[in-house]
């Protein structure tokens, strides 16, 4: 409680004070006051955006309590430092030393924040030259392995479950078979998991299992919504959940496995041209389809007056519905 009261009291109580200061046209230590302020401010700003965290952005609501009592300190400082009151002048100076102490901290912070990042970027660097390596590794075993390429790579999987780089490159590889998918789908790896549901040899069980009881299930909504193998009814359910993450609609317009419901929700309300564009690409795509796209096309087309999805569908009315003539 104290803490936000600060945190909106003390910016509140720097700018009275100035203000009153200017009213009673005694404005010694304004400058020097602002400068630290502005001074802590720079500062501050520039360490919170050294970090790459998602919730950093949270700290900038201390910035004006910063700048506040930075602002206090410099106050002192430019009033009293050269005052004959021995009091006041170890007050001024002991100013001058909170605004460096400061300063100084979020200069470190900063620096400490920097260095971490090097650091998390050359471990990252170092990780994907691994992947990379296993990657030609596995197309060299699968030259020299010909017509063998599923048995070989299941036999290495089994054998290197704990070699995350090697998962991961040999993840999107079509000759992994069903049952290993089903096993690294279990993963506590989100990464290793979500790599394993993405394959296309992933079964309809494995991605309904994923769906169901992953603790972060948010996490794998787009592989789910993409993958021609999710069981109709995971889909319609996704489809129709809550949106807790936004752009699915792209990956059920290209899914040929997409129940109909849900095609025909997107074409008859989408505005997306990528989405539309997806769709318009479906091998699900009917002449009942395609002539909901073209009203709902023609309906915005005020507003998209260059879309080319409006000739797109032009041009598949005489394959998609022979006996129909183009709107």
């Amino acid at each position: 409680m104290i803490f936000f009261l600060a945190l909106i009291g003390l910016p509140i109580a720097y700018v009275v004070v100035l203000i009153g200061m200017l009213i009673r046209r005694d404005p010694r230590g304004i400058v020097v006051s602002l400068l630290f302020g502005a001074i802590a401010v720079t500062t501050g700003m520039w360490a919170i955006f050294q970090s790459r965290s998602s919730t950093a952005g949270i700290a900038i609501l201390g910035i004006p309590m910063m700048a506040a009592f930075a602002g206090f300190l410099g106050l002192a400082f430019g009033r009293f430092r050269t005052s004959t009151n021995p009091t006041y002048r170890i007050g001024a100076w002991v100013g001058l030393a909170g605004v460096l102490l400061l300063v100084s901290y979020n200069v470190s912070q900063g620096m400490q924040t920097k260095s971490k990042n090097r650091g998390k970027d050359a471990k990252q660097a170092e990780f994907s030259a691994e992947v990379a390596r296993d990657r030609e590794m596995i197309a060299s075993a699968f030259k020299a392995n010909p017509g063998r390429e599923s048995a070989w790579l299941d036999s290495s999987i089994r054998t290197r479950m704990n070699d995350r780089a090697f998962l991961l490159a040999a993840l999107p590889n079509h000759s992994i078979s069903p049952e290993i998918l089903d096993s690294l789908a279990n993963s506590p790896d989100l990464g290793i998991a979500l790599e394993s549901v993405r394959n296309p040899n992933a079964r309809s069980e494995t991605l309904e299992r994923v769906y169901r009881t992953k603790s972060y299930p948010d996490y794998f909504f787009q592989a789910v919504a993409a993958h021609k193998n999710t069981p109709p009814k995971v889909l319609l359910d996704l489809y129709h959940r809550p949106q807790t993450i936004t752009g699915l609609d792209i990956w059920f317009a290209g899914n040929p496995s997409s129940p109909r419901e849900i095609l025909d929700k997107i074409s008859r309300t989408s505005t997306d041209r990528s989405v539309i564009g997806v769709l318009l690409e479906n091998p699900s795509l009917d002449c009942p389809l395609l002539g909901q796209v073209g009203v709902n096309l023609l309906r915005v087309q005020h507003r998209d007056a260059d879309d080319a999805n409006v000739v797109r569908v032009s041009n598949l009315l005489p394959t998609v519905c022979p006996q129909k003539t183009a709107p």
